[in-house]
């Protein structure tokens, strides 16, 4: 049987973006990981649409979405004319509360940089913070590179579990429950297609770009809306939490920011522990909207 998949698609910066709008309430953004896709947010937002708009899109490549042409390098400011159209076509006037997960918290602080009239708040779920910011190959080689490479993994004909298995170490040991049977279908459709792996190949090679825009926006663009820097820490006390505790708490101290870690947590807490998320997601946000 086929499927029709959730949500519609619109016309956004000239591609088919898939985007996904449940709920009622002020409006919630949530922008995925790199390699994210609409579904890894399918628990948290379960939890958060009696109370909130939530909108979900997937990038370029990522999801059901058309890929960016051969050559176009991802950045800051074409996400933040992305999100700017798509809260258009949806009507959305108010400001939102954006939540970027891993790399997208780059997107997420971009847009509450540039965009500071359309956003309430922002969050970084387990956030991308790089205190030296370096390109080591220029954009456009690392563009070229992530396109060869693509190439080669559709040459060699890997199987379709492949991506799929990723996703699973990734997400591991999964949501509360596990997935349904038409989740486990959509990740299987889109981990095991020919695009996805070109779409984090291409925002993977991108991401000093990202940085190094990023740092040119802190400069001369204040942070005005109030900022939440989340942190998944283990559960043992070993160096890496340590480290990550520190540079995450450093990195909130940066953003003149609320800090909370959550202990234990994996990367992909919001996958595994979608009702902690939502909690601290609603909470603050609440609260931010509450002061405005």
């Amino acid at each position: 049987m086929q499927l029709q998949p959730p949500g519609a698609f619109f016309n956004i910066c000239g591609l088919r973006t898939h985007v996904v709008v449940e709920g009622q309430g002020p409006p919630l953004l949530l922008l995925a990981a790199l390699g994210g896709n609409w579904f890894d947010f399918d628990h948290l937002a379960e939890l958060l649409r009696d109370r909130w708009t939530v909108i979900r899109y997937d990038r370029p490549g990522y999801g059901l979405s058309d890929p960016l042409p051969p050559g176009q390098i991802p950045s800051i400011d074409d996400e933040n004319r992305r999100i700017d159209e798509l809260l258009d076509a949806l009507g959305v006037t108010e400001p939102v509360v954006v939540a970027g997960h891993s790399l997208a918290s780059l997107y997420a602080e971009g847009f509450a940089r540039g965009r500071p009239e359309r956003v309430a708040a922002a969050i970084m779920l387990d956030g991308s913070y790089v205190m030296l910011p370096l390109q080591m190959v220029p954009p456009g080689l690392s563009n070229r590179l992530a396109h060869l490479t693509a190439h080669l993994i559709k040459a060699l004909r890997l199987p379709r579990s492949a991506g799929i298995r990723g996703h699973a170490i990734a997400t591991s040991p999964g949501p509360p429950g596990g997935y349904t049977a038409e989740q486990r279908h959509w990740i299987a459709e889109v981990l095991g297609g020919n695009r996805y792996p070109r779409a984090l190949l291409v925002e993977q090679a991108a991401f000093g770009v990202l940085n190094s825009e990023l740092v040119a926006m802190r400069r001369t663009m204040p942070l005005p809306a109030p900022t939440l820097v989340v942190s998944a820490l283990p559960g043992r006390r070993t160096p890496v939490r340590l480290f990550w505790n520190w540079k995450q708490a450093r990195y909130a101290r940066f953003l003149g920011a609320d800090y909370t870690p959550v202990v234990p947590a994996r990367h992909f807490f919001i996958v595994q522990q979608p009702d902690v998320a939502a909690g601290l997601i609603e909470d603050f946000a609440a609260r931010a909207i509450a002061g405005r």
